[in-house]
């Protein structure tokens, strides 16, 4: 009877070590994630609109200069 309670308790500490291990790395948050890029809508000169993404908000004009047809 001995033996049986000595195994049953290491089983238990086992599953409580191997439990607590892996909700420790379950809790771990790695580095996140950089914001999604902006998406610009564009409305050129020729009447066409284009969507196109920025890095940010300051930088939808340039993407919509370089998106939209260039007239000659």
């Amino acid at each position: 009877m001995k033996t049986l309670a000595r195994f049953a308790f290491a089983v238990s500490v086992g599953a409580v070590c191997l439990l607590g291990v892996s909700t420790v790395m379950a809790g771990k948050k790695g580095i996140p994630a950089p914001p999604p890029p902006v998406l610009c809508g564009c409305v050129c000169s020729d009447g066409s609109i284009v969507i196109v993404h920025a890095e940010n908000e300051a930088g939808c004009p340039a993407a919509c200069a370089n998106a939209c047809p260039q007239e000659m």
